[in-house]
């Protein structure tokens, strides 16, 4: 599959217009694209998992985020170092999502007993 890098920035542009506008589904479709082929930067995975941990959607945190830390070792891979203190951050960001997992799950299993 042939990527357009130039057509993927301007999906970035044009994602976080719609987010300052508030058209959070609209910037999502943008931003899920560019993660879906594997966009080479932050932004997307960023934007992406700070607005579904704003809906409390951590499926999707989580699964953004570990597409994240899969782009980010190809980068650090390829020999661009720049791409490793994403690539850490972007490991503790699902360390912390998945614990807030656990703990929501906790909390139900208790409300159910």
């Amino acid at each position: 599959m042939e990527i357009n890098e130039n057509l993927q920035a301007e999906r970035n542009l044009k994602g976080a217009e719609f987010e300052k506008a508030g058209n959070l589904e609209q910037a999502i479709e943008l931003y899920e694209q560019n993660v879906s082929e594997g966009f080479k930067g932050n932004h997307p995975y960023d934007r992406l998992a700070t607005i579904y941990k704003n809906q409390n959607d951590l499926e999707n945190e989580i699964r953004v985020l570990e597409k994240a830390i899969v782009v980010y070792e190809e980068i650090t891979i390829e020999d661009r170092l720049e791409g490793l203190p994403k690539l850490f951050r972007f490991k503790n960001r699902l360390e912390k999502a998945i614990e807030t997992k656990k703990q929501l799950a906790k909390q139900k299993k208790a409300k159910l007993k």
